[in-house]
C-alpha cells in the first residue's frame, strides 16, 4: 500500500478544525519543541495537538491516529533588497507623513508535511493527490491562530471590555446607490491606496480603508481614519472586513470620547446596508485581541532590565531561562526556585515518562504532565543551550515557554487568569493549594512522597494567657509562608532617614546626593514575630470579666522548606500601594530552635472552654460591604473578613490598621471558623452516600468526606473548599470534626504525623522585586546553584555577583538535617 493509499485509509478519522477550535499548533503537548525546532512540530489531524519528534509515536500509540501535518519553521534574515522593497513599499502606502519606523529583519520560511505513523511517511503539503477532507484539515490548522494566541486572547478580553457605542443605535447611513461590498474577500481593497490588509468599512460611508499605523511600523496607513476626518469628524464607526462572522465583528470608534473598540448591537442590520450577510461571511483577519497579543509574544520584554549585561552568561542542565509571557514574571521567578527541590524534581521531572504515558485525553489540561514538561524543560540539557545553527530563531530554543502550564494554573481565577502582573508570594500558595487538589486526583499516576504543599507546610503555636487568672490556653494552625513584618522604626539610621524622607517631601534633596534607605536588622523583624502581643478587652471564660491577655507565637514544627516573606508593601493615607525604602539583610543561616513551641507545661492551668452557645450568640454579623472594600484594596477575602469581624462597625481604616498589625498571623487567610463549632453548622446529620461519594472522587477518604460534610452542613461545595483549605493538616483537622460531632459514624482517626525536624535552615532561593508595588513592576529570581548564585531574569541565566539578601521579598530555605 503506497502513500497515498495509507492516507485515504486513514481519512475517516480526520476532523478539520473551526476558529472555535483549540488547536495546539505552537508547541508539544509533552515537550517546548516548537514549529521551529529541528524536528518541527506534527498536529494530530483528529484531536488537533501537536507533539514534537520524539512525542509523536507515543501521541499514535495513545489515540491510535495516523495523519498529522508536520510544520518546520526557519526564521531567516531577509536580504537588504528585501528589506528595501518591504520599506519602500510601506513609504509609498503613507500619504500622511508618518514616520516609519522600520521593518522585522527576518522572515519565516513555512514548510508543511502529511506526516502518516507508524511509518513516518512523509509528503509534502500542499498536495493536488490528498484527499478533501485531509486537505480542508490541513488549510484549517495552517491557517488557525493557535492556542498560545488563543489563550492570550482569552486573558486580554478579560481585561478588556468593550462598551456599546453611543453612535450605534442612531448611526446615520448615507443611501448606498447601488454600492455592494463583495463577500469574496480577494476583491476587498483600500479605496485611497489599494491596499489589500488591514481594512475597515466605514458604516456610514461604505468606505473602505487601511487602519492605523503600529508603533513598529506595521498595520496599515491610515486611510480609514483620514477619511473620518474628511468627513467632518461626522461617520465614527468602522468595522474591519476579515473579522466579521455570524458571532460578530471588531468595530471601532474613532469619535474623540471613545476611541476604542466598541460594541454595535446593529452591526447585522448596518451590514445589510452595504450589501454584507453576516451569516455568509467566514473569519479571514486577525482580530485586534488576536494582534495584541502577537504583539506581547513577539516583542522582547527581557529589554526592560539591562542589568545583568556584565555578568557570565551561564547555561546547561538547571540553568534554563523561561520566556515572559506578558507580566509573567511572577510565574517565572516562583518557578525557578520551586524546581530547585529534589522532591518536586522526583515527583514529576523524574517521573515524565510514566505522567505522560498515563495522561488524560487532553495533556494541556493535566497538571502533572505541564509540571513534569516544565521540570523537564528547565533540568535538563534539552533547552539548555543553542542549536547548533545558531540563527534567527534560536531564542525560541534557549528557554521555555510555558503558555500551557499558566493558562491551566490559573484558569477561572480571577487575577491569575489574565496578563496582568500578579503577586508572586500569592501566586505561590495558590499553585501550592492547585497541586494539592491536582494531585488527590491524580494520586495513582505520581510516585509515593509528600504532596508538594506538605514540603512546606509548618505548624504554629499559639499560647493565650488571662493576665487576670495566668491560666493558659494552647491552639495550632499551619501555614505555608512566614510572615515577616518591618519595624521601620528599628531602622538603624533612623534620624538619617527620616531626614532625607522630610527632604524629599519639602522637595529639597539635591540632585547628586545618594538616595538614603532605611536599614532593618532581621533580627528585629523576627523579634516583632515571636514578641508577646497584648490583647485588650478579652472575655477570660476564667473569670467572666474582660481584661488583658498575653498571646505568644512558636513553632509547633520546622517544615522540610521554610518561605520566608518580607511584608514590604504597604498603603498610603490615600489608599496608595506601595513599597517601603528599606533594606533588610536576611542571613543565608537560620537557627530557630530557641522559638520551638513547649507545649503545656507542669503547673500551668488551662482556661476553661467556651461555651458553644454562648460562642454562637456573640457571633457578630460580618459586614459584605465593608470586605469587599478592604478586597479591592488587594487582601485576600478571609483576612478582610477577619478584620471585619475584629473591629465590628468601626469601619474600613480601622479593618485596615487591624490587617497591617495582623498580615504576619499564620491564620490570616484561612477561613473563619464555623461558628459556635465545627459541628453547629451540620448538626451532627448523616450525610448520603451520594454526597460522600462525590467527594471521594476528588481523591478523599471517606472519613475526610464525612468531616467536612457534617462541618458545613451537609453543602458539597462548601464542604470541598473545606478539605482543600486545610490539606497543610488535613488528618488533624478531621479528627477534630469528627471528635466535635460525636464521631461522626466512627472513632475520629489519628492525625498522620506532621514532617519536622532541627529548626535550622539554609537559603537557597530568593523572589526579588523591582517596582512600586507588587501589582507592578518585575521579579528576577535568584537560585542557589552547586554552591554559587545564579540570577534568573526571565530568559536571561547568569553568575550573581551580589544576591539582593537585603532587598528580596520571598525566601526559600532549606531544612539542615
Amino acid at each position: 500500500m503506497d502513500a497515498m493509499d495509507r492516507i485515504r485509509a486513514e481519512m475517516k478519522n480526520v476532523k478539520t478544525p473551526s476558529e472555535h477550535n483549540v488547536v495546539y499548533k505552537d508547541e508539544c503537548m509533552f515537550s517546548y519543541d516548537t514549529p521551529f525546532s529541528s524536528g518541527g512540530v506534527a498536529v494530530n489531524l483528529s484531536t488537533w495537538q501537536g507533539f514534537g519528534e520524539d512525542f509523536v509515536a507515543l501521541d499514535h500509540e495513545r489515540s491510535s491516529n495516523s495523519l498529522y501535518l508536520l510544520q518546520k519553521w526557519k526564521a531567516v534574515a531577509k536580504t537588504p533588497e528585501e528589506e528595501e522593497a518591504e520599506l519602500a513599499a510601506i513609504k509609498a502606502a503613507s500619504t500622511d507623513g508618518s514616520i516609519v519606523i522600520g521593518t522585522s529583519p527576518n522572515k519565516i520560511e513555512k514548510e508543511h508535511w502529511i506526516l502518516v505513523m507508524p511509518e513516518r511517511t512523509l509528503l509534502p503539503y500542499p498536495n493536488p493527490d490528498a484527499p478533501m477532507v485531509v486537505s480542508q484539515a490541513c488549510d484549517a490548522v495552517i491557517a488557525h491562530s493557535g492556542s498560545r494566541i488563543q489563550e492570550g486572547v482569552s486573558a486580554y478580553v478579560e481585561e478588556f471590555e468593550a462598551k456599546e457605542s453611543k453612535y450605534a443605535k442612531e448611526l446615520v447611513q448615507l443611501p448606498s446607490e447601488g454600492k455592494r461590498i463583495p463577500s469574496d474577500p480577494k476583491q476587498w481593497k483600500c479605496d485611497e491606496t489599494g491596499v489589500t490588509e488591514n481594512l475597515w468599512l466605514n458604516l456610514s460611508t461604505g468606505y473602505i480603508g487601511s487602519g492605523r499605523r503600529q508603533w513598529d511600523g506595521s498595520g496599515g496607513n491610515g486611510a480609514a481614519e483620514r477619511h473620518y476626518e474628511a468627513t467632518g469628524k461626522q461617520y465614527p464607526l468602522v468595522v474591519k472586513l476579515g473579522t466579521i462572522t455570524a458571532n460578530g465583528a471588531d468595530v471601532f470608534s474613532y469619535a474623540a470620547d471613545e476611541n476604542d473598540m466598541v460594541i454595535d448591537p446593529l452591526l447585522p442590520q448596518h451590514l445589510a446596508h452595504w450589501g454584507i450577510d453576516i451569516m455568509s461571511l467566514e473569519k479571514t483577519e486577525k482580530s485586534m485581541a488576536e494582534l495584541q497579543v502577537q504583539m506581547n509574544f513577539e516583542h522582547d520584554f527581557s529589554k526592560i532590565t539591562e542589568h545583568g549585561e556584565d555578568l557570565e552568561i551561564l547555561s546547561g542542565p538547571g540553568l534554563v531561562g523561561i520566556a515572559n509571557l506578558g507580566n509573567s514574571c511572577y510565574v517565572n521567578s516562583v518557578m525557578q526556585c520551586l524546581m530547585t527541590v529534589p522532591e518536586v524534581k522526583a515527583r514529576y521531572p523524574d517521573a515524565s515518562e510514566t505522567l505522560f504515558r498515563t495522561a488524560p485525553e487532553n495533556p494541556a489540561n493535566d497538571f502533572p504532565v505541564q509540571m513534569a514538561k516544565f521540570g523537564t524543560g528547565l533540568l535538563t540539557d534539552r533547552y539548555a543551550t543553542p542549536p547548533a545553527d545558531d540563527g534567527p530563531a534560536a531564542v525560541e530554543e534557549v528557554c521555555v515557554r510555558p503558555g500551557m502550564f499558566k493558562s491551566l494554573v490559573g484558569r477561572g481565577h480571577p487575577e491569575f487568569s489574565t496578563g496582568r502582573q500578579q503577586d508572586a508570594a500569592e501566586y505561590f500558595q495558590h499553585l501550592l493549594a492547585f497541586a494539592t487538589k491536582s494531585e488527590r486526583i491524580a494520586k495513582d499516576r505520581l510516585p509515593a512522597g509528600p504532596d508538594t504543599a506538605d514540603l512546606f507546610s509548618q505548624t504554629f503555636e499559639e499560647r493565650l494567657e488571662c493576665m487576670a487568672s495566668h491560666q493558659v490556653r494552647y491552639s495550632t494552625s499551619t501555614g505555608n509562608i512566614l510572615n515577616l513584618t518591618i519595624p521601620m522604626e528599628a531602622a538603624i539610621n533612623n534620624s538619617e532617614y527620616k531626614e532625607y524622607q522630610d527632604k524629599k517631601r519639602a522637595k529639597t534633596v539635591p540632585e547628586d546626593s545618594e538616595v538614603v534607605v532605611a536599614k532593618v536588622p532581621f533580627e528585629a523583624c523576627f523579634d516583632r514575630l515571636v514578641a508577646d502581643e497584648v490583647i485588650p478587652d478579652f472575655l477570660s471564660p476564667a473569670t467572666k470579666a474582660v481584661g488583658l491577655a498575653k498571646k505568644t507565637l512558636r513553632f509547633a514544627t520546622f517544615p522540610r522548606y521554610l518561605v520566608l516573606k518580607m511584608n514590604r508593601y504597604y498603603y498610603s493615607d490615600n489608599w496608595e500601594p506601595l513599597k517601603m525604602e528599606v533594606e533588610v539583610r536576611v542571613p543565608e543561616e537560620l537557627d530557630l530552635e530557641e522559638y520551638r513551641a513547649k507545649g503545656l507545661q507542669d503547673g500551668e492551668v488551662e482556661l476553661p472552654k467556651d461555651e458553644p452557645q454562648a460562642a454562637a450568640a456573640a457571633e457578630p454579623e460580618i459586614d459584605m460591604a465593608m470586605v469587599q472594600q478592604l478586597m479591592s484594596m488587594g487582601f485576600s477575602e478571609n483576612g478582610c473578613k477577619r478584620a471585619v469581624k475584629a473591629v465590628g462597625q468601626n469601619g474600613v481604616e480601622a479593618a485596615s490598621e487591624w490587617i497591617f498589625g495582623h498580615m504576619e498571623d499564620p491564620d490570616f487567610n484561612d477561613p473563619l471558623p464555623a461558628p459556635g463549632g465545627a459541628a453547629a453548622a451540620g448538626d451532627s446529620a448523616e450525610a448520603s452516600p451520594e454526597l460522600i461519594g462525590n467527594l471521594t472522587m476528588l481523591g478523599f477518604t471517606d472519613e475526610q468526606a464525612k468531616a467536612a460534610l457534617v462541618s458545613t452542613g451537609n453543602n458539597p461545595e462548601r464542604a470541598a473548599d473545606w478539605l482543600f483549605s486545610r490539606m497543610d493538616n488535613l488528618d488533624a483537622a478531621v479528627a477534630e470534626a469528627l471528635a466535635s460531632a460525636g464521631g461522626g459514624g466512627g472513632a475520629p482517626a489519628e492525625a498522620a504525623p506532621v514532617d519536622d525536624g532541627p529548626g535550622k535552615y539554609s537559603l537557597f532561593g530568593i523572589v526579588s522585586h523591582l517596582g512600586k508595588n507588587t501589582g507592578s513592576g518585575h521579579y528576577v529570581a535568584h537560585v542557589k546553584k552547586d554552591g554559587r548564585w545564579v540570577i534568573f531574569n526571565d530568559r536571561k541565566v547568569g553568575l550573581s555577583k551580589a544576591p539582593p539578601l537585603d532587598v528580596g521579598y520571598m525566601y526559600f530555605f532549606k531544612r539542615n538535617e
